[in-house]
């Protein structure tokens, strides 16, 4: 079929094609009409394999295309509403039919952040290079998420930290902190350390050079948590100081790792006037699961009649708003100011990366 993009002319991996009947996708203006514009619902022969490809343009498309965008979060929004219908609900929520809602939305805002940190990883590693990724953004992010991922550990399976808990904000308060916060922490611990490993992989130690205000930074957070961590220790049985101002301070060390991590990564594309390197859909990705997240706590806390679910998780409320509020300024830069990234130009000091392997003519991943 010549009106199908997806024939076996324009054969890939991911649609099941044969190997010899392979050529560039990237230079078939069939595919870039596909992922752009959504023509290809004209083919008679369209099946799942069509579609599964444009669900995975998370992976596969570095451009943010609408279409792209539109089947690659209503796939990932089915996942997690799928998961969130499945696993046990939160019995503290007094609605029932609401508990599937707040299990949906929270497990589809971890689908989303999860997701989000893979193709800046699949980017880096088909170019063997992080140009166009700051190191400082990546250092402040394993910080960030390791302080993030103790204070989600501590406040969903200590009961010392319940019943602190309950002493501050009353017997009836129910800590918002659910599995699925939980299971990000420490995915996204995990991932961004894969990325930061990847900077001295392909650049050696002196690509993971900090410069000096992130640094002196990142030492007196980690003095401060070192410091309160031993009081703590060696006052607990004061409560002067206790697990649960322990656990609130690193929120507030996550909090304001948010607010200066992403500083460097807009600096650096503003500077190459590019925001090649840096995937767009790590900022899609991270927009949608920061406003799933904020609505998943107020809606929450609508339904219990308590709003201390906010201020007793400031943490996950101030992590959502910031993410949004910096996203906006990334998409402003890669759609509005920037729009050559994306084309997948070479630009600046860059090099470029296509998603289609040039000797195979099927996608990279």
């Amino acid at each position: 079929d010549d009106n199908n993009p997806f024939s076996q002319e324009a054969a890939s991996p991911l649609l099941g094609g044969d190997e010899t009947d392979y050529v560039p996708l990237d230079n078939d203006p069939r595919f870039q009409e596909v992922i752009t514009t959504g023509n290809y619902r004209r083919s008679s022969s369209l099946d799942w394999r069509k579609h599964l490809t444009l669900m995975l343009t998370p992976f596969v498309d570095d451009t943010g295309s609408g279409v792209g965008v539109a089947y690659g979060l209503a796939f990932l929004t089915l996942i997690g509403s799928i998961i969130g219908f499945s696993v046990p609900k939160d019995d503290s929520l007094p609605t029932v039919w609401y508990r599937y809602v707040s299990s949906a939305i929270g497990y589809t805002y971890f689908i989303c952040w999860s997701v989000s940190f893979y193709p800046q990883v699949i980017i880096n590693f088909k170019r063997k290079s992080t140009d166009g990724l700051s190191a400082d953004f990546c250092a402040l992010n394993v910080l960030g998420f390791a302080c993030y991922t103790a204070y989600n550990v501590g406040f969903f399976w200590s009961p010392e930290i319940a019943e602190l808990y309950r002493e501050r904000y009353g017997q009836d308060a129910e800590i918002t902190v659910q599995s699925n916060d939980v299971a990000f922490a420490i995915h996204a611990f995990i991932l961004s350390s894969v990325t930061v490993v990847q900077i001295i992989l392909y650049g050696g130690r002196g690509a993971l050079k900090l410069t000096k205000p992130v640094k002196y930074s990142m030492a007196a957070m980690v003095f401060v948590i070192l410091f309160d961590l031993g009081l703590v220790l060696t006052e607990i049985h004061t409560r002067k100081f206790n697990w649960l101002n322990f656990l609130y301070l690193l929120s507030y060390v996550k909090i304001v790792i948010s607010l200066i991590k992403y500083i460097p990564q807009v600096v650096m594309n503003f500077q190459r006037k590019s925001t090649m390197g840096w995937s767009i859909w790590n900022v899609l990705l991270d927009f949608t699961g920061g406003t799933l997240s904020d609505l998943q706590l107020v809606f929450d806390c609508w339904d219990m009649h308590d709003f201390s679910g906010i201020t007793g998780n400031i943490a996950k409320f101030a992590l959502g708003s910031v993410s949004i509020f910096f996203d906006l300024i990334f998409m402003m830069q890669h759609y509005c100011l920037y729009p050559d990234s994306m084309q997948g130009q070479d630009l600046g000091d860059t090099q470029s990366f296509p998603i289609i392997d040039e000797t195979t003519g099927g996608p990279l991943v």
